[in-house]
């Protein structure tokens, strides 16, 4: 087993200082501010100088003015209509000054994940309004009786409408108030105490008007578990890569994976650099090599493998990146499928775009249908021309991502996640994630003999710790083992890796591969036999 070279964790980042939509509108903290600014005049010599109201007058030391307490009086001609959150897909939790309830929600929202909180506020009588500030404030309360508040000042000239940060009230709330339990409530005030003697709004602009107002943070945890692998390529004497990964780049990665997944926390532990000296005009011996080296390292079964490559020979033309394939549910058996591979380029952006692609794959995600040249595309997706088809929000670049962008497993762009993409992946990270406690657990029941058939007509051999729970079997493809107790048939999953012509054949040993004499391929073009010489053997305990 190799040494890690350096371990990188992130997690949520906390509350972001900075701009929104072009630099006009900065963050609100998650809690109150309650301390009004406060300044001493200081003398040259650095004493304490009193006011005075001219040459020798004298002033009153030890008598200040309390100030009078003035009582806030609910905003005039406004109503609080829609809300939503937005961990990465917008979730309205509020709509025409109603709650909305779990059986109504479009996309899960997790704990403990920065959130944007977006208030929509619509103006009674348009003709009569004038325009001017209003104060928002958000109260979120918790099951313990605690509470957080926090407040917002906006000018308001028009109704709110979602594309525009400047006509909405909006909270950027750090991950460690997010929990499950929570609910909110949201009231506006006027900072003009003029409007004092006018009657009072009926009904008063708050939400909700009546109830609870629940956020509906899941009551779950999920992370993502990474293994960068660093790839040098050798070849024909010559040596490319291996990349190297600062810390910008490194974050980069963590933040693209982690926006468009609905998770709480993501890990990335690079590994030292994987030796390749074969060609890589086909990636798919770079997939196996990953896939062993998985098997070789022993990874927990929630751990994903990715390689990162600058081919010396230019590598697969026209691809990006590829999956080892595309697992089906979430098992610890599948894990050796939880590989993917892409270029390293010269781009930061470029190169986190297609690891979140790749990455969709080895969570079950097929492609998206946009370009026209997708193979394998989910057609349950509902969204027509791979449309993301709800807005976004980008909880580190404090982007706004509109609904004509196109879901990440498309070749299109710009990209970003729909909310039946964060809905799809959502139980296999909950179900992983689970496993993260578990320790060092017993492998999965069996070993797996796992092929990869190249299009030169080459094959290569490996086992590996599992078995083919859930998988669908192939009615043709099988091997056949001979033992001393005789012959036996054992039937395969045979499937084509994503992007790639290389063939995925795997089967469950029926017993130790040291028992077995012989082994045959077979397929409907006839029988292959297998070299056993040749199988290597992968984590074994």
């Amino acid at each position: 087993m190799r040494l890690l070279r350096t371990v990188v964790v992130f997690g949520s980042l906390g509350l972001l200082p900075g701009c929104v939509d072009g630099g006009t509108t900065s963050a609100d903290a998650g809690t109150e501010s309650t301390t009004e600014a406060e300044t001493d005049d200081a003398s040259s010599d650095g004493s304490s100088s009193d006011a005075t109201t001219g040459s020798g007058s004298e002033t009153d030391v030890g008598t200040t003015a309390e100030p009078v307490p003035v009582e806030p009086i609910h905003a005039r001609g406004l109503l609080v209509t829609d809300v939503l959150a937005d961990q990465g897909v917008s979730v309205p939790i509020g709509m025409g000054g109603l709650p909305v309830g779990g059986a109504d929600r479009n996309a899960y929202l997790v704990a403990n994940r920065s959130t944007l909180i977006r208030a929509f506020v619509d103006i009674v009588e348009d003709d009569s309004w004038v325009a001017r500030e209003i104060e928002a404030r958000i109260t979120l309360n918790y099951d313990d009786g605690t509470s957080e508040s926090a407040k917002k000042v906006l000018l308001i000239e028009r109704d709110s409408v979602i594309n525009n940060w400047d006509s909405t009230f909006f909270w950027y709330i750090p991950p460690e108030l997010i929990r499950a339990g929570m609910s909110f409530s949201i009231e506006l005030f006027e900072l003009d105490q003029a409007l004092v003697d006018t009657p009072e709004p009926s009904p008063p602009p708050l939400f909700p008007t009546e109830g609870i107002a629940y956020v509906g943070i899941e009551d779950s945890y999920g992370a993502l578990d990474i293994a960068l692998v660093p790839v040098q390529h050798d070849l024909n004497g010559k040596t490319c890569g291996p990349p190297e990964f600062d810390d910008a780049f490194l974050e980069r990665m963590h933040n693209d994976l982690m926006a468009q997944n609905p998770v709480e926390r993501v890990d990335i532990t690079v590994l030292e650099p994987l030796v390749f000296t074969q060609g890589m005009k086909s990636f798919g011996p770079l997939l196996s090599a990953l896939s062993q080296l998985r098997g070789d390292y022993d990874a927990p079964p929630q751990q994903y493998f990715y390689g990162l490559v600058i081919p010396c020979d230019g590598g697969a033309e026209g691809v990006g990146g590829q999956a080892f394939g595309i697992p089906q549910g979430a098992t610890k058996s599948n894990a050796y499928q939880r590989v993917a591979m892409g270029r390293f380029y010269g781009s930061d952006s470029s190169t986190a775009s297609t690891f979140t692609h790749e990455i969709g794959h080895t969570q079950g995600r097929y492609h998206i249908a946009c370009s026209g040249s997708e193979g394998g595309t989910d057609d349950s997706y509902p969204y027509p021309g791979g449309t993301t088809g709800v807005y976004g929000f980008d909880i580190f670049y404090w982007n706004l991502h509109t609904p004509n962008q196109k879901d990440y497993m498309t070749y299109c762009g710009p990209t970003w996640v729909s909310d039946w993409a964060w809905n799809k992946v959502h139980p296999v990270i909950q179900a992983l994630s689970a496993w993260e406690g578990e320790g060092d657990v017993a492998p999965p029941s069996g070993t797996l003999l796992v092929g990869a058939l190249y299009d030169d007509g080459s094959e290569e051999w490996w086992t590996t710790p599992g078995n083919l729970e859930g998988e669908r079997l192939s009615t043709i493809h099988a091997l056949e083992f001979k033992t001393a107790e005789g012959v036996v048939r054992a039937p395969a999953s045979y499937n084509q890796r994503p992007d790639d012509t290389t063939i995925n054949v795997v089967v469950e040993l029926p017993t130790s591969l040291d028992e077995i004499t012989a082994a045959t391929r077979l397929s409907d073009a006839g029988a292959h036999p297998i070299a056993l010489p040749t199988i290597k053997r992968l984590a074994r305990r």
